[in-house]
């Protein structure tokens, strides 16, 4: 137990001794975190929905037979499930 005194002891020495960023410059930095956070996850949508659209091409572009070997018709179903979004 007197491991963890210490420990947390230490803890609270050191978070004193942090210079703490004033509120100006604490708020411009969470504001580029938000900004990053955003462009990143438009840009994740994006390529996501570029993607989407690129399998639905090769999908018209290449319709499956039902005479295919299973292999593929196994990669058609994954294809289709990809498109549809889960939905088989």
């Amino acid at each position: 137990m007197n491991k963890f005194t210490r420990y947390f002891r230490g803890v609270g020495e050191e978070a004193r001794r942090v210079r703490w960023p004033d509120q100006k410059t604490l708020w411009s930095a969470v504001g580029i975190v938000l900004v990053i956070t955003v462009v990143t996850a438009l840009s994740l949508a994006l390529s996501d929905y570029l993607a989407a659209q690129i399998m639905k091409a090769f999908n018209n572009a290449f319709p499956s037979n039902s005479t295919d070997s299973s292999s593929s018709g196994a990669a058609a179903m994954i294809i289709n499930t990809i498109i549809n979004g889960g939905r088989m």
